[in-house]
């Protein structure tokens, strides 16, 4: 069995950077079995929303012993659809298999559309900021690789944005401040002290949401000697201050000795999965994978816990047709011939049996934040045949349906009436594409 952190909310898990700005619940709550096993609460006077689905005396808001708010919906109504669609058909592209450079992309490293309907791509390739007009015409270009002003160095991403036009990327631990127009204005070193900074996930006023990811794998083979570790903090910009760290598992991978030398191979260990976290201009959300079930931490702009947002349902234990479904996805996803599958599989399956699964399959697998503010979290896929599915969550962490997305679309920004995203042909040539969102009323 692997080890993993008992409870979203437990101090094993989640340590505060400033102990006066929050104090750790109680002790983790038990997993619920078929439906919901809930700890000692205090009921909470709040509005429930209608036809909630959820067992008698179980309140939509409740207050746990710790005096944390949890949001419960049932998982039947959190993943019913909704009522919105996203149209198959994008009604905007860009991008070409072959032509004019500014059209090419190798690997979208950020997209956003801004409220005059320009879009801009950051490509991993040139590292430009490249604008195109709302007709998806190449209007112009910033950016670039060095050391300059508004240049990047061996990387550069473009993070997600946060309420207003401006745009803010990445390279390493420094972050570089545009306008719309992609006029540089700043560039700020983010600072964890003790720590090296690997991944910023998104700057919201004067706070940084990062993380430090160590990946370790077996010295010869099978499970890392140590597991590998995702480590985030919520840091303020331009200084030392910390205001929340949260120390949790990575996602490790398997180590398989090629026969007849020395040569190793790594596989994704099946349902393992990394933190999601998205950043949005109030707070943060988190979600910790496999072993925790359906479970989402809401954090303020001070790494408080604002609330815990759940859904009431069984959790999911892997089963062998689950692993089945597992590796003829990865098969397929890489690229294996059709006449050549089979045999990859019955070449990998006694290598996935030597693997220790989680005990829970996931049940989200990323977190984004709106152009309104609200929550969504793709639903963990392990079945090509699966849609690609994304669950809504109001304001008030109430689950309101599911949303399905274009197939292999890889969403990179949500608006009132659009998804914006990233999508891949069969030679692997890269497009950004929007397809229209209907149905949704936003006042």
């Amino acid at each position: 069995m692997r080890t993993r952190c008992s409870n979203l909310t437990s101090p094993a898990c989640i340590e505060h950077g400033t102990g006066d700005l929050a104090s750790f619940p109680g002790p983790p709550c038990p997993w619920f079995h078929a439906v919901l096993v809930a700890c000692s609460v205090v009921t909470m006077a709040c509005e429930r929303p209608s036809d909630d689905g959820l067992p008698s005396g179980v309140p939509f808001m409740e207050r746990d012993s710790a005096g944390v708010l949890v949001a419960i919906t049932s998982g039947a109504r959190a993943r019913a659809p909704i009522g919105w669609v996203v149209d198959s058909v994008p009604e905007y592209q860009i991008g070409e298999v072959s032509g004019e450079e500014p059209y090419l992309f190798s690997a979208v490293q950020g997209t956003g559309q801004f409220s005059d309907g320009r879009v801009v791509v950051l490509d991993r390739a040139s590292c430009e900021l490249r604008f195109f007009g709302a007709d998806g015409v190449f209007v112009e270009r910033t950016g670039g690789r060095g050391e300059g002003p508004g240049e990047f160095g061996r990387s550069c991403y473009l993070l997600p944005p946060t309420g207003d036009d401006s745009l803010r990327a990445n390279d390493g631990a420094r972050v570089s401040f545009f306008d719309e127009r992609g006029r540089f204005s700043d560039r700020l070193l983010v600072s964890w002290p003790g720590q090296r900074v690997t991944h910023v996930h998104g700057v919201a006023g004067e706070r940084v949401l990062v993380e430090r990811r160590a990946f370790n794998t077996a010295s010869v083979a099978g499970m890392p000697d140590e597991p590998s570790t995702s480590d985030f903090a919520l840091v303020e910009l331009g200084s030392e201050r910390v205001f929340w760290t949260g120390f949790f598992q990575g996602q490790d991978d398997f180590a398989v000795v090629v026969p007849g030398s020395s040569m190793r191979g790594l596989f994704d260990v099946p349902f393992d999965i990394r933190p999601g976290v998205a950043l949005g201009s109030d707070g943060f959300y988190l979600t910790l994978g496999e072993d925790q079930g359906p479970e989402i931490l809401e954090y303020d702009a001070f790494g408080r816990l604002r609330r815990v947002i759940r859904l009431a349902e069984p959790a999911v234990a892997p089963s062998s047709e689950d692993l089945d479904r597992f590796i003829r996805f990865r098969i397929e996803s890489s690229g294996v011939s059709v006449e050549n599958r089979e045999s990859t599989f019955d070449r990998r399956r006694p290598m996935y049996e030597q693997m220790p699964l989680p005990e829970i399959i996931p049940v989200f697998s990323r977190l984004l934040i709106d152009e309104v503010g609200w929550l969504w979290a793709e639903l963990y896929r392990f079945d090509g045949h699966h849609p690609m599915r994304w669950l809504v969550f109001g304001p008030n962490g109430e689950g309101l349906g599911s949303v399905d997305m274009p197939t292999e679309l890889d969403v990179r920004q949500i608006g009132p009436d659009f998804v914006l995203g990233v999508w891949e042909d069969e030679h692997e040539v890269q497009y950004v594409r929007r397809h229209a969102l209907t149905g949704r009323l936003v006042s």
